[in-house]
């Protein structure tokens, strides 16, 4: 990465997590949530305000690691992610990203069912931050 960033994307079903990278440092950090009806109007604002170099899209594996129908739908959404922004899109096992943003919040002494917004993007940031670590690894 130059100077761009890495846009991190939690898709789900009512709601969307975005995380960026921060330019010129491989660590990551929540944006906000969209409503998913508004998700290219968003995205587009998004585009607009930010060099966005690669998109990391959360992959929505079931825990044996087989695919369903979101997985089918992620990866629909991802390709049309591409054609619209002419932006690499990566995909990536989100297995637990919820989970782990439960626990974050739980640690602050918040309430998981009364924060979904929250919990979305910080889904968003662990899909990022799991993808930046890999990406040190190599």
């Amino acid at each position: 990465m130059k100077g761009g960033r890495i846009l991190s994307i939690d898709l789900g079903e009512k709601r969307v997590g975005l995380a960026l990278s921060v330019p010129g440092f491989k660590i990551a950090q929540p944006l906000k949530t969209i409503s998913r009806a508004r998700i290219w109007e968003e995205l587009k604002n998004v585009f607009t305000t930010y060099e966005i170099e690669l998109v990391v899209v959360g992959l929505p594996l079931r825990t044996n690691g087989t695919e369903s129908d979101g997985t089918r739908e992620t990866k629909y959404f991802a390709k049309e992610l591409q054609s619209r922004f002419r932006v690499p899109v990566k995909l990536w096992d989100e297995r637990f990203s919820t989970r782990g943003a439960e626990q974050v919040l739980k640690m602050f002494g918040k309430h998981p069912s009364r924060n979904k917004p929250t919990i979305d993007k910080l889904a968003a940031t662990i899909i990022l931050e799991e993808y930046l670590e890999w990406v040190k690894s190599q």
